[in-house]
């Protein structure tokens, strides 16, 4: 599962993956979409950058969190309406270009679940909704008639 949180300080967001072995090409970055569990809403942009440094381990791919959404800078923007923070579906594509962002006959080299979350410190806190107790009112009487 990826865990991609919004920082209260900086724009930056890291997702550290195990897809070397799955790449046949590093000369581009990654093809990343999310899709809202919640809302459905989806959104496809390439990585800001992706660093291949420590490929035995892993793939450090770069995000900018920022108030506009760019999908071919890594710019990517959520925490609202159409992309709340909660669960998304994200599919990782081996992309044929840095300005690619047709995701149609590219190799899926991740598939699974992320989570899109903010961090609640500082003074920029970024609140998740919140919810109130359901009062389930004991004075109101309701009867239920079931007949045979």
């Amino acid at each position: 599962m990826i865990q991609l949180t919004r920082s209260t300080v900086g724009a930056f967001a890291f997702v550290y993956l195990d897809i070397y072995d799955k790449m046949t090409n590093t000369d581009y970055r990654p093809l990343f979409t999310f899709t809202s569990q919640a809302t459905g809403y989806s959104f496809t942009l390439i990585a800001f950058s992706a660093d291949y440094s420590d490929k035995e381990r892993y793939v450090k791919c770069n995000f900018l969190i920022g108030a506009t959404l760019n999908a071919t800078l890594g710019f990517i923007t959520f925490g609202n309406t159409a992309a709340p923070y909660g669960f998304y579906d994200v599919t990782v594509y081996q992309n044929s270009s840095n300005s690619n962002l047709n995701t149609t006959g590219l190799n899926v080299i991740y598939k699974g679940l992320a989570n899109l979350s903010a961090e609640q410190t500082g003074d920029f806190k970024n609140p998740a909704v919140e919810y109130t107790d359901y009062n389930t009112n004991d004075s109101d009487t309701e009867v239920v008639w079931i007949t045979f």
